[in-house]
């Protein structure tokens, strides 16, 4: 911990010395929520964190990206600095070199990074490795990486993960993401397709994806697996109306750090917490049967920088959930607080669960 602050500390005094300029960006969140389990036992829990980025030109085209990571801290537990007297923990979230080859009009960027998926159903987190960003090919955007997932000490026993992701706005906006995961760890070999869409026909909008996977598991038999997802929205003026729908096969597709919100918070990842859900656990990932979610939003404006929203939907073999939450933006895109609760009915074991929460968000 006090290596990274005097890292930081030593990269200020270098910025005002030489010609070197640095930007700053970062999210500060806390949050409370109060819940209960199968078992109707309460619980709750009180956690924050800030993402402090920075960004730097060292020299033309090269730049330098870092984001520390200050937290998780769950109030009251020592193991994430929230204990009496135990400091906050303080993690490298990026920390890449980005170097502009003009010659080729592509970027490739190596280090500590992040990357995510058009739908986040695969990855939407950090990793070590190397991405390679190429403006046109054949009137494509282009990005190739390679994801390091484990370093065994043998090559034939890391996990790697290589993609492929292209996209045009023409037509219309749209693109398809391939990949192959080599599991060396457990010799299972992983192939995704992942065609997608972005459209906008006023006043709604969509985005959608379909996905495959193919499965090599030695010795087990050679597996495959199929879905959707579809993200839709309109302003009808006085409110908003919204629905997210997701569907896969058996055996589904292979993750690396997924992040899809569903807006549910018990049945899945709501948009002011993701650390309450119950039973929402990439339902499309290996599955052992047909998964398939969905839920309808609305929202509308109360009064001046208030905003009241409600979501209700369905996740299969686990249960239904009703929410309804209200947020205000107490300073204009500095500072907003939001309040939620909601309320699920599990179908198997009939039990009710419920989740009051509130989330202070300040982006700079």
């Amino acid at each position: 911990m006090k290596k990274t602050i005097l890292l930081v500390i030593s990269l200020v005094l270098v910025s005002c010395l030489t010609a070197v300029t640095f930007d700053f960006d970062g999210v500060l969140r806390t949050r409370a929520a109060i819940y209960n389990d199968l078992a109707d036992s309460t619980d709750g829990h009180i956690d924050n964190r800030l993402r402090l980025g920075m960004n730097s030109e060292l020299a033309p085209n090269l730049k330098f990206r870092t984001q520390l990571q200050f937290g998780n801290v769950t109030w009251g537990d020592a193991a994430t600095g929230g204990g009496m007297n135990s400091g906050v923990k303080i993690s490298a979230y990026e920390f890449y070199l980005d170097y502009r080859m003009v010659c080729i009009n592509a970027n490739v960027r190596f280090g500590q990074q992040y990357w995510a998926d058009p739908m986040s159903l695969i990855n939407n987190g950090s990793f070590s490795g190397v991405m390679l960003f190429k403006d046109d090919l054949f009137g494509f955007k282009t990005e190739w990486g390679f994801i390091k997932g484990l370093e065994a000490g043998d090559f034939d026993d890391d996990d790697n993960y290589f993609l492929a992701n292209l996209s045009t706005p023409n037509p219309v906006p749209w693109g398809v993401l391939a990949s192959f995961y080599h599991k060396g760890s457990t010799n299972d070999d992983s192939y995704t397709v992942m065609p997608y869409v972005d459209l906008n026909f006023n006043p709604v909008q969509v985005k959608a994806a379909a996905f495959m996977g193919v499965h090599f598991n030695s010795p087990e038999p050679d597996r495959q697996g199929f879905g959707a997802a579809m993200k839709a929205k309109a302003d009808l003026g006085a409110f908003k109306v919204g629905a997210d729908i997701l569907f896969a096969t058996e055996n589904g597709i292979d993750t690396l750090f997924p992040y899809y919100m569903n807006g549910l918070y018990i049945y899945g990842i709501g948009l002011y917490n993701d650390s309450v859900n119950r039973y929402w656990s990439t339902p499309y990932s290996y599955n052992t049967d047909t998964s398939f979610s969905a839920v309808g939003f609305i929202s509308a404006p109360m009064m001046s920088r208030c905003n009241l929203f409600g979501a209700a939907g369905y996740l299969s073999d686990q249960g239904y959930e009703v929410n309804v939450g209200i947020d205000h933006d107490v300073i204009p895109k500095k500072m907003k607080i939001a309040g939620y609760a909601a309320l699920g009915f599990h179908e198997t074991t009939d039990s009710t669960n419920y989740v009051f929460g509130t989330t202070v968000v300040v982006p700079f």
